[in-house]
């Protein structure tokens, strides 16, 4: 009787673990190559966020984009960088792209539009976005910032926002790699 109850117990338990794993597996979305998602500590200050995606950055020049998945000029502005960012990174280049957005974002739709940007994502909380941008002093998206290797800022539009142009992100990527 002992031995029925045991291979019962086992036959009920095993297809419910493997509906479990399939479950967890289905809700990590494959990214296409060159997309990858940072998080941060799990625990984390609001007023250390930005410390934070720079300590995961030493040692390249980071383009940061900050933007929302609802903002047309966001996306306008992708559409733009994308062949200076394929230069880049074909040709080796020490420099990362890095898109920050936050919970306005919705995690469905940020999920499907980060598929096609390449780069580096952290799609932070409310809170910490709204004290990364005030900390910051941005008043509007896109917003850009280069960050020498050091993680030190070596060029930002934080004053105007918006696109600043081709010549010059290229000529600011130049300028920071050059450092």
């Amino acid at each position: 009787m002992k031995r029925l109850l045991y291979i019962l117990a086992i036959a009920l338990l095993t297809p419910m673990s493997s509906c479990a794993q399939k479950a967890k597996k289905a809700q990590t979305p494959k990214l296409p190559a060159g997309v990858t998602i940072n998080s941060l500590p799990t625990v984390i200050d609001k007023n250390d966020v930005m410390s934070s995606i720079k300590s995961q950055l030493k040692g390249k020049v980071a383009v940061l984009d900050f933007w929302a998945t609802w903002c047309g000029p966001c996306m306008m502005a992708m559409k733009k960088i994308d062949p200076i960012k394929e230069q880049y990174l074909k040709d080796k280049k020490n420099v990362v792209f890095v898109y920050i957005t936050g919970e306005t974002s919705p995690k469905a739709t940020w999920d499907n539009a980060i598929k096609n940007i390449k780069g580096i994502h952290y799609r932070l909380t409310d809170d910490q976005f709204d004290t990364l941008l005030k900390g910051l002093g941005i008043i509007g998206i896109p917003t850009y910032m280069i960050l020498n290797t050091d993680g030190s800022v070596s060029y930002d539009n934080i004053a105007k926002g918006g696109y600043p142009g081709d010549e010059i992100i290229k000529a600011e990527i130049d300028k920071a790699l050059a450092k």
